[in-house]
């Protein structure tokens, strides 16, 4: 099977961490888990993972402060974060701590992976498009040079001509 990606996932249930890992595993995600934030972070420091999925109620530090923390070390971490207290932290909460999505407890497999897919998809679309925005840039400089050239060329064959004009005068007086 091929590999789809390297994701940590952090929860202090070591229960559901292993279900996700194997489920993960399974999926053909390369899975490292952690039971809390500092554990996270180191993990994190070592392993360039793509996906790092974290339920918002940890020991030591919560979701979002890890959320935070670990986006620091790897900026281009896409961020899931989990919880069962919808109404203790909002999306908005998880987006402004630098989460990508958000996923209520208790969620299947299936759904995670719909996420994850679907923070892949997005991911893509954004290279696509810095990509693309390069090339124009590119084509944009190349296309000032060459105008510029151009100018420059017509500018020369005016001075030439004014210059066999002058010399054509320079001749007629000799």
């Amino acid at each position: 099977m091929e590999q789809r990606g390297a994701v940590i996932v952090v929860d202090d249930d070591t229960m559901l961490l292993e279900v996700l890992r194997s489920g993960l595993l399974q999926e053909g995600y390369f899975s490292e888990t952690a039971a809390n934030g500092a554990s996270a972070l180191e993990l994190i420091s070592k392993t360039p993972f793509e996906i790092m999925i974290t339920d918002i109620d940890l020991p030591g530090m919560n979701g979002l402060e890890l959320t935070r923390k670990a986006k620091r070390l790897n900026p281009d971490m896409a961020v899931i974060v989990a919880t069962g207290f919808i109404e203790e932290f909002s999306y908005d909460d998880a987006i402004e701590a630098g989460a990508s999505d958000f996923i209520k407890k208790p969620f299947s497999l299936r759904e995670l992976i719909a996420k994850m897919n679907q923070i892949k998809i997005q991911g893509e679309l954004r290279n696509r498009e810095k990509e693309l925005k390069k090339k124009v840039k590119e084509l944009e400089e190349f296309y000032d040079m060459a105008v510029g050239r151009e100018l420059r060329m017509k500018e020369l064959k005016e001075e030439i001509e004014e210059l066999r004009e002058e010399l054509k005068k320079y001749k007629k007086s000799q």
